[in-house]
């Protein structure tokens, strides 16, 4: 198979070097905050660099202040405030978590900033995560009524349950290096040297053969919990989830 072609991407900016995908979220001006087409492009862009055979490696990064942030608010509230049963899953069907957990090239979250919610999500399911030391990391759903399925089970087994329960429970965020000293990232960096260091990094894993490491990955995802996004819809129905949820938007607006 030859090098495809990357299609007009609106939200998110891809390109290959030396056979590295690199992935750019690119809503710089609501923090790369996900509406659902930014979450469909970085779909696509995933699949397309898993079936490209010049691309063994996947380089996901942000641009501006923010790595990735939760769900667009105010596309998120239009879905829950739609009576139409159905309109969340313009969300649903757009989520690139499975895709990304399940793709055969190795995956590395390139943390620029700040990494909360659904760009938590992408950090934890990428195969290693470099972060800037300027970053910082947190799980806030429940602070607005949420009760995130996806979240417990990519934490289990790399961070310790007392200190999954601190991140859910509080809603709090971390600094990279607690992040790192917690095992929730890879390492943190420098700012100045994010992408050099990830360059090395993917230096290092190319040691091994591409298909020892996709073989690699197969075991271990057998040995993680999964979790399905239909389970999270009772707390994001909930009318205590939507008045929370709206209040939260009004003070960012404020």
């Amino acid at each position: 198979m030859t090098a495809l072609t990357p299609p007009e991407f609106e939200t998110v900016e891809y390109y290959v070097e030396d056979g590295t995908a690199w992935i750019r979220l690119n809503r710089p001006e609501v923090l790369n905050a996900f509406s659902s087409r930014m979450y469909g492009e970085l779909k696509s862009a995933l699949r397309m660099a898993d079936h490209d055979s010049d691309i063994d490696t996947i380089a996901i990064t942000g641009t501006g202040k923010a790595f990735g942030t939760g769900g667009d608010l105010k596309e998120l509230l239009e879905c829950l405030d739609n009576p139409d049963p159905l309109a969340i899953y313009r969300f649903d069907d757009a989520l690139p978590f499975d895709v990304l957990r399940r793709i055969g090239k190795t995956t590395f979250a390139v943390v620029n900033g700040t990494c909360v919610a659904g760009g938590l999500m992408i950090t934890l399911l990428c195969d290693f995560s470099i972060a800037s030391d300027s970053a910082s990391f947190g799980a806030p759903e429940g602070r607005v009524g949420f009760a995130d399925a996806f979240l417990p089970s990519l934490l289990y087994g790399r961070v310790s349950t007392p200190r999954t329960k601190y991140l859910l429970y509080t809603g709090k965020s971390i600094s990279a290096s607690q992040a790192m000293e917690m095992g929730l990232i890879t390492m943190a960096v420098p700012h100045d040297e994010l992408i050099d260091s990830t360059r090395k990094m993917i230096s290092e894993v190319r040691e091994t053969s591409p298909l020892s490491r996709k073989l690699y990955k197969s075991y271990l995802d057998r040995l993680l919990p999964s979790a399905h996004i239909d389970d999270s819809h009772p707390a994001m129905r909930s009318p205590e989830a939507i008045s929370r949820l709206k209040e939260f938007a009004n003070r960012r607006k404020s």
